[in-house]
């Protein structure tokens, strides 16, 4: 659809009521019905999208015009209510928290964990871990006893007992049974946020004290730091198999892949076998493309393997995974990202990971100072006589918390009640571990309590922050933009078949099939004499195809040929070809026959044409997109008029006059 490209670079706009004015220092550019937009609007958007804009040269008018047309489909979709709807109140309340989340996150904070994620990205560190488990919302005796015992088991290992043997003894991570405890090597980004800081900061053969994730107390020992190994470009043949596979299969698989690595070392081409053999067909389209993959994001058989490859066409021999057998290409290699390559990516990961509460805690610390945080601690301890240890099974009866009104804490200009944080308690209870009634309360009446100090700044984000007020009535607007455009030209479009034979019959001069060659392209390639081949190739379609042929004949007779050579092949392409379809084509005389040998680097290539075809109309079944989008924009032009009509459009041009591009 022709409008989609325009809804990347959306003009953003602010609705602002009559009145305000004064307020704003602004000055009215026009009116749309009866409706002010100020040249502050139009000014923004010009500045914001100039570089979008740039390659169309628009001039002023053009820009201004597109900017009314804008306002106009918004104007209209507010008409039609399609700002009240459910789902677009819903599309719009998601793009405000994602519009919110930076302005929640203290950004020095947040800078720090990028550049932090940045500096441990640069190595890859090798660990092993005894885990003793227990859970993150344990009771404080619960967590005390497995704090204890993590401290004798480190005690065992310093005074000497072997860290695998004790591994396979004492942890609860069951993978310890059989790797003792060896995790390998681990990127940044791959473990918890405890764990990481813990392997990125020790030494080879340190060993930890107990540390503290959500899965229980580890005691670490790293073994091993290396140098990232960056990402790599590479392409595969895959035969699969898996824990349902029985025996005779899996035999069966190894001896296929057996025969495809052969077959390469013969000289074979990788992504011919790729396209007949592999059980990734995506691997059999995409051949050369192949696909990136970073340190351990296979298991380590694969992994060690393709990074074991050293220069771009070197193959692994048969690799055994879980998944099955692979063959190995290396493409390309990558170093480690840049800071400058790295630094948005890093930021969306952590904006995801449990490290990003730090920099969330630093803003909410700042808003309680802000605000004037100030905390009833009579009236929350009140609740460690309320709540009861039913709660922990689910069944906890809160009617008479809720009948509580006594202030919690303050903030801003907002009171917070004691039957709010007892409804959160209602609303958020579910079976659990059993501690005592002062740790949950306190620990439930912390996220409660952050909960609401975040979102009460999500609504003060328009006044402090007027680069997010633009931002948000941006998405807004795009949003209805889309609506409405969807509704009385896409889909419209979609629905009136009968509009859509009309036009097309209107325009049937456009629509044209230009003077088209029915031909064949035939390549070849190989190195046991190719223009031998190819001229036999040429001689043998001149005495088949006197009165033409169609691409399988032609196929069969260069397979016959090929049978004679060895090493060699050939691909055909066979369709109807317009001038600008094809060089080679463009390059041949356009008579029935065969042209020229035409020389390629790697390649013999000649065509083959049948006849020519006149030019003539289309088949509204041939170009059906085509005009689809040619009717959409006619329905978009004639609405456009409509709704100049409906909404008069009066422009200041003592005001505009004074907008610069």
């Amino acid at each position: 659809m022709k409008y989609s490209s325009c809804l990347r670079a959306v003009f953003a706009v602010m609705l602002l009521l009559p009145g305000v004015t004064a307020f704003n220092q602004e000055t009215v550019l026009m009116t749309i019905g009866d409706k002010p937009v100020y040249d502050s609007e139009f000014t923004r958007i010009l500045n914001k999208n100039k570089n979008n804009l740039s390659g169309q040269k628009l001039t002023l008018q053009e820009s201004l015009d597109m900017f009314v047309n804008f306002k106009l489909k918004v104007r209209e979709a507010e008409a039609q209510g399609l700002d009240t709807t459910a789902s677009f109140k819903k599309e719009l309340a998601s793009n405000r928290e994602q519009l919110a989340k930076p302005y929640l996150m203290d950004q020095e904070v947040t800078d720090e964990l990028i550049k932090e994620a940045y500096e441990r990205g640069k190595w890859e560190v090798r660990a092993s871990h005894i885990l003793i488990g227990v859970k993150q919302d344990a009771p404080a005796g619960d967590t005390l006893l497995a704090y204890r015992k993590a401290m004798a088991i480190h005690d065992r290992l310093i005074k000497g007992e072997k860290f695998e043997d004790v591994a396979k003894e004492v942890s609860d991570d069951i993978s310890a049974s059989t790797n003792g405890g060896d995790i390998g090597y681990m990127p940044v980004l791959q473990v918890v946020y405890p764990f990481e800081t813990a392997i990125f900061t020790m030494k080879i053969g340190e060993l930890s004290m107990p540390v503290r994730t959500q899965f229980g107390y580890h005691i670490i020992r790293v073994t091993d730091k290396k140098p990232a190994r960056g990402k790599i470009h590479i392409a595969t043949i895959w035969k699969a198999f898996n824990y349902t596979t029985t025996d005779e299969e899996k035999a069966q698989a190894k001896e296929e892949i057996q025969n495809i690595y052969l077959q390469i070392k013969s000289g074979a081409d990788f992504n011919d076998l790729a396209r007949k053999y592999s059980d990734d067909r995506t691997m059999a389209i995409r051949g050369d493309a192949g696909f990136w993959i970073g340190p351990n994001q296979k298991e380590p058989a694969f992994d060690q393997a393709a990074y074991g490859l050293k220069n771009p066409g070197d193959i692994t021999e048969p690799v055994e995974t879980t998944l099955g057998w692979f063959i190995i290409r290396l493409l390309e290699k990558k170093a480690p990202d840049t800071w400058e390559e790295a630094k948005s990516v890093l930021s969306n990961q952590i904006s995801r990971d449990i490290r990003s509460r730090k920099s969330e805690q630093v803003v909410v610390d700042k808003l309680k100072k802000e605000y004037n945080y100030q905390l009833n601690t009579q009236n929350l301890e009140e609740f460690y006589r309320l709540v009861d240890p039913s709660i922990f099974e689910g069944r906890w009866d809160a009617n008479p918390a809720l009948q509580k009104v006594g202030v919690l804490f303050t903030l801003g200009n907002i009171t917070v009640l004691q039957n709010e944080f007892a409804k959160y308690l209602a609303l958020n209870m579910k079976k659990g571990t059993v501690r005592t009634i002062a740790e949950f309360v306190d620990g439930k009446f912390n996220e409660f309590a952050k909960a609401r100090i975040l979102e009460f700044e999500k609504t003060q984000l328009d006044r402090k922050y007027p680069e997010f007020r633009d931002l948000y009535h941006e998405f807004r607007d795009g949003n209805l933009l889309f609506e409405i455009i969807d509704k009385m030209v896409w889909s419209k479009a979609s629905r009136d078949t009968i509009g859509l034979v009309a036009f097309f019959n209107a325009n049937q001069s456009k629509y044209m099939w230009p003077q088209r060659l029915d031909a064949v392209i035939v390549f070849a390639k190989g190195e046991n004499n190719l223009q031998k081949m190819v001229a036999e190739y040429r001689s043998a379609l001149l005495k088949k195809c006197k009165d033409g042929c169609d691409g399988v004949t032609v196929q069969n007779t260069l397979a016959e040929v090929t049978a004679r050579f060895s090493g060699n092949s050939f691909e055909v392409e066979d369709k109807l070809f317009a001038k600008g379809d094809n060089w080679m084509v463009d390059q041949v005389k356009w008579k029935p026959g065969a042209s020229d040998i035409i020389n390629e680097q790697d390649a013999k290539v000649f065509v083959w044409i049948n006849k020519l075809i006149d030019a003539k109309p289309k088949k509204l079944d041939d170009i059906r997109g085509q005009v689809t989008a040619d009717y959409q924009d006619n329905l978009e032009k004639e609405w456009i008029k409509v709704l100049r009509e409906k909404y008069p459009v009066k422009i200041n041009q003592d005001v505009l006059s004074k907008i610069k591009l």
